[in-house]
């Protein structure tokens, strides 16, 4: 009997990320709270039977990095933040694929509920 080759995708949704983003000044005044969704592939699967952190991706550690990229510095585009989490996020870990899509609720004066980005990585 042939073992099956197994993928594993690990997603956080809505990860809370306070920025100061926009295209003019006063819509960068004051930090918006930003929602940062991350889907992710481990490069290397584990069979994960010894049910140990050490063998998958700290989730926790990943929400403390996305918090950090958002606050350290003012962005003008999601683009420009998207692709820096995504940086981070793929130096941080082993990776086959990456997915990280930033939101943006009540964007400036568009009268939309959210404006978002996704960036993908893949190797």
């Amino acid at each position: 009997m042939s073992v099956p080759q197994r993928s594993v995708e690990i997603t956080l949704v809505g990860l809370e990320a306070p920025c100061h983003v926009g295209v003019t000044d006063e819509e960068r005044r004051e930090p918006q709270t930003l929602l940062v969704d991350l889907r992710l592939a481990p490069l290397l699967v584990s069979d994960y039977a010894a049910d140990d952190l050490a063998q998958t991706v700290d989730y926790g550690a990943l929400g403390r990095l996305v918090a950090a990229t958002a606050a350290e510095r003012p962005y003008r585009l999601l683009e420009r933040l998207a692709t820096e989490i995504a940086d981070r996020v793929w130096g941080s870990c082993d990776l086959a694929e990456l997915h990280v899509a930033v939101r943006k609720p009540s964007p400036g004066s568009l009268p939309a509920a959210w404006a978002g980005v996704q960036v993908s990585y893949r190797r």
